[in-house]
């Protein structure tokens, strides 16, 4: 077959896939529509990883050599490929007679007139969406020997208005700094908060003790339980800050403009002398699910949602725009043009919904915003970090949530 640029398949191929697999015509349609989407998605990985490649430099670019993505079956077909099925050969229908489940799969079979029938058990999460939305297709799953339909809901949500502009840098110590900006309006107490993530750290340590305790006790079988649990309940946690994001944002009116890392995993690869760094990033850093889950519950709700680069936001300061600018500790930054000292989560936040204002942003009330918590806890270590410019008083923010 002709897979060269997007992909063609020509009305032969069609014919030569329908004679050797017996299919009817929808069934192969979609097995070709599948293949397309493998190779659409392959291009659009190797057209980055070749743009990557080509700034790159060092051991670095050795690296990248050795990830270049592969093409689709390149490997050989060791599993089955699930296709995506539409109403020609599938549908999903309320269940009339039968008592086990509320909803169930019909699919067409090869023997003509003939359908089959597969229950589901959806959670009342999916009776929700496809109680509201319209299904357009669904893919039937096999996951470590279980089946699981995979369904495609669609239906209309209405815009929330666009008042404001919430920014949001995620990082490591601070889960989450969001920082709510408007036009021509001073920053004031309420607009600033910060979502800690200390529980989903305690459920964290608690499943890696367990599974630690349970390898030096040679518990293998109850160890196997427990392969996936660590994730899921770090994404349990993660999913749960985007529904707090996303309702905020669409209570105020605002839309979302999340700081996306690019590449920060991949500048910190092994050998590079940085092995604390990269441990943390690899370990507690999951900003790829973080932005995926704010993305998605904001879109459910009809809010404006945006993926930033932050290059450099972390280092420019929000009121001058130098990046001449240094770290005093961990949180704070320190402008070494203008004098501003300000906590550098927030001013990443800043400096990322900044770029979707559509005039320049008011900075009256700014100065006073410098120290949180975590600067409150010692005092300034040298001259450097006292007398900020316009802070009488360093008071603990209270609307952290």
């Amino acid at each position: 077959m002709d897979v060269r640029g997007y992909g063609e398949f020509t009305k032969e191929d069609m014919r030569a896939i329908a004679a050797l697999t017996k299919l009817g015509a929808a069934y192969v349609q979609q097995c070709r529509d599948q293949a397309l989407w493998m190779w659409r998605g392959y291009n659009v990985q190797h057209q980055e990883w070749e743009r990557t490649l080509g700034q790159a430099k060092g051991k670095w670019r050795e690296k990248l050599v050795k990830r270049e993505p592969r093409k689709p079956l390149s490997d050989g077909l060791a599993n089955k490929i699930p296709v995506r099925i539409d109403e020609r050969t599938g549908t999903v229908e309320a269940s009339k007679r039968i008592r086990l489940s509320l909803y169930v799969l019909r699919l067409s079979s090869l023997k003509k007139g003939s359908r089959i029938t597969i229950p589901l058990n959806p959670a009342g999460y999916h009776l929700e969406l496809l109680r509201k939305g319209r299904v357009v297709d669904f893919q039937l799953v096999n996951r470590d020997g279980k089946y699981c339909a995979h369904v495609c809901v669609k239906y209309e949500v209405a815009d929330v208005p666009i008042r404001a502009v919430r920014g949001i840098d995620l990082g490591v110590r601070r889960a989450t700094a969001t920082v709510l900006l408007g036009v021509d309006r001073p920053l004031r107490q309420e607009d600033f908060s910060i979502l800690n993530d200390g529980e989903k750290r305690h459920h964290v340590r608690m499943l890696n003790r367990r599974s630690s305790d349970l390898q030096k006790g040679r518990k293998w079988d109850r160890l196997k339980l427990m392969r996936n649990k660590r994730r899921h309940v770090a994404a349990h946690y993660d999913r749960i800050d985007a529904i707090r994001i996303a309702k905020m944002a669409q209570e105020e009116g605002s839309m979302v403009v999340v700081g996306y890392p690019k590449n920060i995993k991949y500048g910190n690869f092994r050998g590079n002398g940085k092995r604390t760094l990269r441990q943390i990033l690899q370990n507690r850093f999951t900003y790829g699910r973080r932005i995926q889950y704010i993305v998605e519950e904001c879109v459910e709700r009809g809010v404006t949602a945006e993926v930033a680069f932050e290059a450099r936001t972390s280092k420019r300061c929000h009121r001058c725009k130098s990046i001449d600018t240094r770290r005093i500790g961990q949180s704070l930054l320190w402008c070494l043009n203008c004098g501003l000292k300000y906590n550098a989560d927030w001013n990443s936040a800043i400096n990322i919904g900044s770029a979707f204002l559509p005039v320049a942003l008011g900075r009256r009330a700014t100065e006073g915003l410098a120290h949180t918590v975590d600067e409150l806890a010692h005092k300034p270590a040298s001259s450097e970090t006292e007398n900020v410019t316009g802070v009488t008083s360093a008071r603990k923010f209270s609307d952290s949530l």
